[in-house]
């Protein structure tokens, strides 16, 4: 079945409808991924950094920003996980994670509260 568009100027009205209609599907759709990822930093100081099979567990002192009460949680690395130290990515094993350090770990409560995405750390030296 082949739908024909009038021609003239209501055919480019309605061309016109429907490429703004395509444009906002579009956006929403995009729009809707972001929102779907619920990603969480937590900012604090380590107290261990232990290493496990996997990687390592990273327990942190973490401030919470409204209510500034400190809460020890633990954060599970690995490989998959992107660790930055100050501006540049390190691998797991060079990222030398210490007791007092400050860290930020973001997660994705949508797939595993405790599994970190992304450690931020300060450069050394």
């Amino acid at each position: 079945m082949f739908v024909t568009m009038p021609s003239g100027p209501e055919g480019d009205r309605r061309m016109a409808y429907l490429k703004v209609l395509t444009l906002a599907a579009i956006a929403v759709v995009l729009t809707s991924a972001s929102v779907l990822a619920h990603e969480v930093t937590y900012t604090g100081t380590v107290i261990s950094a232990q290493a496990t099979e996997e990687g390592l567990t990273v327990r942190v002192n973490v401030v919470d920003e409204k209510t500034k009460k400190v809460t020890a949680m633990a954060f599970d690395v690995d490989k998959e996980t992107k660790i930055l130290r100050g501006e540049t990515q390190v691998a797991l094993a060079q990222a030398a994670i210490v007791k007092d350090e400050r860290i930020s770990v973001t997660v994705d409560h949508d797939m595993d509260e405790t599994l970190a995405m992304v450690v931020k750390l300060a450069p050394k030296g």
